[in-house]
């Protein structure tokens, strides 16, 4: 049964209810509802509808409809290549249909019937799974499960074929190893999490078409942030405090012991990776983060992740030298990324979308409230940074708070419609950072922030004032920041959508313009040379085909 839902045919069936729906989420008045049984059988249904997506300004609903429209060539779903001889239905897919020999003109059709047939009841089946299961992509639906608990160790792998359950917090410990294959769903009971200890490695490297998830057990369209822990990845690159122990593993236990002296150490990597609906309060005020990252080094490699609908940050980073790159934060609870001890890592392509009626701040970065002058200092260096909010009437959000000292270089960098102000610099020490070059501006695009969309910075007065007198609005607004506020960045409509975004800005963008120049690297990508995460004008850009945004 798995062999045949991996076919051709069974993927394109999976295309066509995700084709249905995108468009029933899309809300078109124009097109009320869209049949699936009808889309199946009725070619002509079909073909106006996939002709219809391929028109969409929905660049999701796009991409699906070029996709099936390749497909549905001759008004059937067949699987071949241009130009290729034209042969039975019943041989197009060798997974479920024998191979067509040569017969007499009525065996022929009893074949071609018998094809029909397949396909009919391949249908009915994947129907009925997306009854008994809730819609979820097929080889999740019909995977094996099995549940992990307590300690890892050795080596183990995590395979594409098997749902993986995490019950409680498992840790991976002792030198061990864990692979996990391109593709793979992990899911998370309440009270679970994935704890990568400072001596463990995770190999967790999907692919652009076959991403890993980690997700909440809970049933789809029940699923909310906090349902389950997160991933936790621990290292010996230096911190700025002594014997640091990670938030959400008990006090004492060593195995959230992190930090060391080994700049270039691995955590391991994840790549092409989804982290969902986690984030559970451990205790009163304590929650664990989506991903959170303390004291990996430079050798780990943490690229194309999202951590969507987080209860607490999306991902925050303790102390260490870790780099980032193509990076989606979307709903999170409190902060989109947070760091503070210490933290000294790159970034390049990063999203932030904060959701309206949640969240705090798209970065809150420290570096350690008990001595804001500890050393190593927190100073990372981030290029190409898209922040989104929308002006919410509930949430007063910032796209950024820097504070208890740290430090940090920012270029290139798009904010649009935070509802509270641009950037408050909190604490003289942060101020001092600014005087000493450890915290720099440069090339920034600032639009449609506060109640009204002009107020960028808030006046702080008497016992609001937080920072010793620093006036953010003048520093910021002065020609060393070169910083445009009120400019519009022309990102689209679909760049506030909390189920479909679209972040790229349109072709005209003024973003195209101003940029900094990049460093020299490997790490950089010297060609980003615009304001924000998304080159102006990208039909097709690095967030398509592996991130997802389910609202529940």
């Amino acid at each position: 049964m798995v062999d045949a839902v991996s076919s051709p045919r069974a993927q394109l069936v999976e295309l066509l209810w995700q084709l249905k729906q995108n468009f029933d989420q899309e809300n078109d008045s124009s097109l009320r509802f869209v049949h699936f049984n009808t889309l199946l059988n009725d070619p002509v249904y079909r073909a106006e509808i996939i002709k219809r997506a391929t028109q969409s300004e929905n660049r999701k609903i796009r991409a699906l409809g070029n996709k099936l429209q390749q497909a549905n060539r001759d008004g059937v779903l067949l699987n071949k290549k241009p130009g290729s001889k034209t042969v039975s239905p019943s041989v197009t897919n060798p997974d479920i249909a024998e191979t067509l020999k040569q017969h007499s003109p009525i065996e022929q059709r009893r074949q071609s019937h018998r094809g029909t047939y397949t396909w009919l009841a391949l249908a009915a089946v994947m129907l009925g799974v997306i009854g008994f299961f809730g819609y979820k992509p097929l080889h999740e639906a019909l995977a094996g499960r099995h549940v992990v608990q307590g300690s890892l160790t050795g080596s183990h792998t995590w395979t594409a074929n098997t749902t993986w359950i995490l019950d409680g917090i498992v840790y991976l410990e002792g030198n061990s190893s864990l692979t996990i294959e391109p593709g793979t769903l992990i899911e998370g009971r309440p009270g679970s999490a994935l704890v990568v200890t400072r001596d463990a490695t995770l190999f967790a490297r999907g692919q652009e078409g076959a991403p890993i998830v980690f997700t909440s057990n809970q049933a789809p369209g029940t699923r909310t942030p906090g349902d389950w822990g997160g991933v936790v990845l621990l290292g010996s690159a230096p911190v700025n405090v002594a014997n640091a122990q990670i938030e959400g593993v008990p006090y004492g236990d060593t195995r959230g012991q992190f930090g060391g002296r080994d700049a270039e150490s691995s955590c391991g990597v994840m790549e092409y990776t989804r982290i969902e609906y986690a984030g559970f309060e451990v205790y009163a005020n304590n929650e664990l983060n989506g991903l959170t990252l303390g004291g990996c080094g430079s050798n780990t490699i943490i690229r194309h992740v999202q951590v969507h609908r987080a209860l607490d940050d999306g991902i925050e980073v303790f102390g260490g030298t870790v780099n980032l790159k193509h990076i989606v934060i979307t709903g999170a609870g409190d902060d989109s990324l947070d760091w503070d001890m210490g933290w000294r890592g790159n970034v390049q392509f990063l999203i932030a979308q904060q959701h309206p009626n949640l969240g705090d701040n798209a970065f809150e970065g420290d570096n350690l409230k008990a001595n804001p002058d500890a050393t190593p200092i927190s100073e990372p260096t981030l290029y190409n940074v898209t922040l989104i909010s929308p002006r919410s009437h509930e949430k007063h959000h910032r796209a950024m708070t820097l504070k208890v000292g740290t430090g940090g270089h920012f270029h290139n960098i798009i904010i649009d419609g935070f509802s509270g102000e641009t950037i408050d610099i909190k604490d003289t020490e942060t101020v001092q950072r600014i005087s000493n070059g450890q915290l720099t501006f440069n090339s920034m695009m600032v639009h449609k922030i506060g109640s009204r969309g002009l107020t960028f910075f808030e006046t702080e007065n008497l016992d609001g004032d937080d920072d010793g007198g620093f006036d953010e609005r003048r520093y910021f607004q002065s020609s060393a920041v070169n910083a445009q506020f009120g400019t519009d960045p022309l990102l689209t409509r679909d760049a506030y959508s909390l189920s479909h975004p679209d972040f790229a800005p349109s072709a005209r963008s003024p973003a195209r313009n101003g940029a900094s120049s990049i460093p020299q690297g490997e790490f950089w990508d010297e060609a980003a040379s615009y304001l924000g995460a998304i080159r102006p004008g990208s039909v097709q850009n690095w967030t398509d085909g592996w991130t997802s945004y389910p609202l529940n």
